[in-house]
């Protein structure tokens, strides 16, 4: 009986399943990062994603502006791309213009609606690697 009781709340449980963040990119590519998840009996209210603990992209089904992005540095959101997916199993962003500030810990972040607004995430980092212009022009 303890069995099916533990299979029943583990079908209910809101999880994520996979997250990916390439480890090390180079600086001239445009990056996917993907993060997976079951809802179990929950209703999605939000898939947030977050670089350093600050949040650069959110997707809130249930709004009227389903698509937020936040200005965060180091991190620009390659906007209306045919990779950038989100709905109720996954949610797939692309970043583009990388910089040394891209370097960092990345977080994708569910979250369940009401009443309980139940939350997962899943954390992968990510190293920019090649050559930087530091240099500037002089008029």
């Amino acid at each position: 009986m303890l069995k099916i009781f533990e299979a029943l709340t583990l079908a209910r449980c809101l999880q994520l399943t996979e997250i990916t963040v390439p480890e090390v990119v180079d600086v001239r590519e445009t990056v996917t990062l993907s993060c997976s998840y079951d809802m179990g009996t929950h209703k999605l209210n939000s898939v947030k994603w977050y670089k350093d603990e600050r949040e650069f992209f959110r997707y809130s089904p249930m709004m009227p502006k389903s698509l937020m992005f936040f200005d965060v540095d180091g991190v620009t959101v390659l906007q209306n791309s045919t990779v950038q997916i989100c709905n109720q199993f996954m949610c797939s962003i692309q970043l583009h213009k990388l910089n040394i500030r891209s370097s960092g810990s990345y977080r994708c972040e569910i979250s369940g609606d009401a009443p309980e607004f139940k939350l997962a995430h899943g954390v992968g980092n990510m190293t920019v690697a090649g050559k930087f212009c530091t240099c500037s022009t002089s008029v």
